[in-house]
């Protein structure tokens, strides 16, 4: 698919914290940046916007009862 958007990590905050997740998390947190990059309209359960801010957004990691969120 072709990105729409690119996804960038700052320093190596998301780094450090992706590489100390569970495999199976990590496999769906790069599910949900391929669909931030990719979908033109991004589903809300996915990616929220934070009122009050400017231009920051959050990224929704839901894996069974479990949810990460994401600052980008």
């Amino acid at each position: 698919m072709e990105k729409i958007r690119q996804v960038i990590a700052y320093k190596n905050y998301f780094e450090d914290f992706l590489l100390a997740q569970p495999v199976k998390v990590q496999d769906k947190i790069y599910k949900i940046i391929e669909a931030i990059e990719t979908l033109e309209r991004i589903p809300a359960n996915y990616l929220k916007f934070i009122q009050g801010t400017k231009g920051l957004y959050e990224a929704r990691i839901q894996l069974g009862s479990d949810i990460w969120r994401v600052f980008c």
